[in-house]
């Protein structure tokens, strides 16, 4: 079993945010009709998706074959996150990344119930059968290479995220109106 670590913390991050993007852009693919990149960053990344696997893989850590705890984490807890940030890119930046309004049973449009449930079952799929693996390809790299890779993603993740605010706090600066603007076509 993997001891968390913060390289190996680190490593969860970067995997899942990469692999959070691919999912992003696939889904909006085949709803929206177009490729979006429908992170907050440059970069083929969305930190959404790998802090909630970095925060589940320790929080989940003993529950992992428990399918009801899971499925009620993914729900509950992705559905927190996903409104808090999508609340806090509201207000910085006047604009959203995602808007579920047309969508039955949302909540100001930041989630909505379909999106719980596919949250649940999502972390069923990833905790119990996706993360023990990862978690063993994480453990097989050397410490030095774990090291270094956190170093470059860092470097890189930082100066991203500076360029991405400057960007998305100019697009703010150049809006009209009270309500927050939709960056990306919604869904069909």
């Amino acid at each position: 079993m993997l001891e968390y670590g913060f390289y190996e913390l680190v490593l969860i991050f970067l995997f899942w945010g990469i692999v959070g993007w691919i999912v992003e852009a696939v889904d909006m693919r085949i709803e929206a009709g177009e490729f979006q990149n429908r992170g907050f960053l440059h970069m083929p990344f969305c930190p959404i998706y790998g802090v909630g696997m970095a925060v589940g893989s320790v929080g989940l850590s003993s529950v992992k074959d428990s399918y009801l705890i899971l499925f009620v984490f993914g729900v509950i807890f992705c559905s927190i996150v996903e409104y808090i940030v999508g609340g806090i890119l509201e207000r910085l930046f006047h604009s959203k990344w995602w808007d579920y309004s047309h969508m039955r049973f949302n909540i100001k449009g930041r989630v909505c119930l379909r999106n719980a449930v596919l949250f649940g079952f999502g972390a069923i799929i990833v905790f119990h059968f996706v993360e023990p693996a990862v978690e063993k390809v994480i453990i097989r790299i050397p410490m030095d290479i774990r090291i270094a890779i956190t170093v470059i993603f860092g470097i890189a993740f930082a100066i991203d995220l500076v360029a991405s605010a400057r960007r998305a706090w100019a697009y703010r600066q150049n809006q009209e109106g009270d309500e927050p603007v939709l960056l990306f076509k919604a869904h069909r």
